[in-house]
């Protein structure tokens, strides 16, 4: 097997402070922003005519909701023990994976979000939206906070790619 310079031990650098804060805040900017799309959506519903809109009727909410929770908790986790975890090999493909999960989540939820808000005549659903006004935006802005969990987690990702060794005290 031939290793790439960069996964040499011997030429690995050592992780800067300016790193391991970097690191650390894109996580928990990525927690935080999938923490609040997840609760948005949890939380939204309106209800007309006696009949309510909440975020179980959509099978793709409920993926979302899961996926965002789930990259809370994969951020968070990865936060506390970015020091632990910065030199170990396997954490790029897993952050690579996490970024993938929550960008297949966010794009199904705004593919639907787009039919709600706008229809499609060729298919003829009709744009719920104008009658759930309320609903469609708060969901909108749980996407706006998950698309921002994305860039969080993708900036994170990169910065995982080359393997560090932690800083010795």
């Amino acid at each position: 097997m031939v290793e790439l310079e960069s996964q040499e031990a011997t030429t690995m650098k050592v992780a800067s402070a300016k790193h391991i804060t970097a690191t650390v805040a894109l996580r928990v900017g990525a927690a935080a922003t999938s923490l609040a799309a997840a609760v948005l959506v949890v939380t939204n519903r309106q209800q007309r005519w006696g009949i309510e809109v909440n975020f179980t009727m959509f099978d793709v909410w409920v993926a979302f909701v899961a996926t965002n929770f789930f990259c809370t908790a994969y951020s968070l986790l990865t936060a506390v023990f970015v020091k632990k975890l910065i030199g170990k090999g396997w954490l790029h493909p897993v952050d690579q994976l996490v970024v993938n999960l929550q960008t297949a989540a966010t794009a199904g939820a705004g593919a639907i979000g787009s039919v709600a808000m706008w229809g499609n005549d060729a298919s003829g659903w009709y744009a719920v939206c104008r009658l759930y006004r309320r609903y469609c935006n708060v969901g909108a802005v749980a996407l706006a906070l998950s698309f921002a969990a994305f860039l969080c987690l993708g900036a994170a990702c990169t910065l995982s790619r080359y393997p560090r060794t932690p800083a010795r005290h």
